[in-house]
């Protein structure tokens, strides 16, 4: 059964994800605001959208965190996160980083379909053949949808910025 310490440590654990990420958030509005109109609006509303998501997730914890212990369920052996691994901690707290310079560098595709190959792997989930489907029609269905219904070309990165330099003819 859980205490009162163990239940209070994991609110302060939470507290400090939700701070976190609430400064990550406001990053990216931050660092958004210096760009042209165009290119921040999709930082402005991610970001936009990551500080209303972290106040509810805030507000949500902050009225929970007054339940008794008593309440609160105790974990029990077929719950994921009873038997949760380091490499599966790491993968949930580093992956949107990882993500990040994955974007940066290779632009929106190769990051977006690395992602949805790799973390469900290393998250401990073994249904394959699901997430290659969803991530190949997700990808497809957001590269068509952006540059030819919306307008918006989205980002090569990096390395397919200098590819495409290279491959053009002069």
């Amino acid at each position: 059964m859980l205490t009162n310490t163990r239940i209070r440590n994991y609110w302060r654990e939470e507290f400090a994800l939700i701070a976190i990420l609430l400064v990550f958030f406001a990053g990216i509005i931050a660092f958004a605001l210096g760009v042209a109109f165009d290119a921040r609006l999709f930082p402005l509303v991610i970001g936009s959208a990551g500080v209303f998501l972290i106040c509810v997730i805030a507000f949500e914890e902050r009225r929970r965190a007054g339940t008794a212990a008593s309440r609160v369920a105790a974990l029990k052996d077929d719950d994921p996160s009873a038997t949760a691994s380091w490499p599966r901690y790491a993968t949930a707290l580093l992956s949107a980083p990882i993500f990040g310079v994955v974007f940066w560098l290779f632009g929106f595709f190769v990051a977006s379909i690395t992602a949805m190959m790799l973390m469900p792997t290393l998250m401990g989930y073994s249904d394959r053949k699901r997430m290659l489907l969803v991530g190949v029609v997700t990808v497809a269905s957001l590269a068509l949808f952006f540059p030819y219904l919306v307008g918006v070309s989205l980002p090569h990165g990096v390395v397919g910025d200098w590819l495409i330099d290279r491959l053009r003819p002069s």
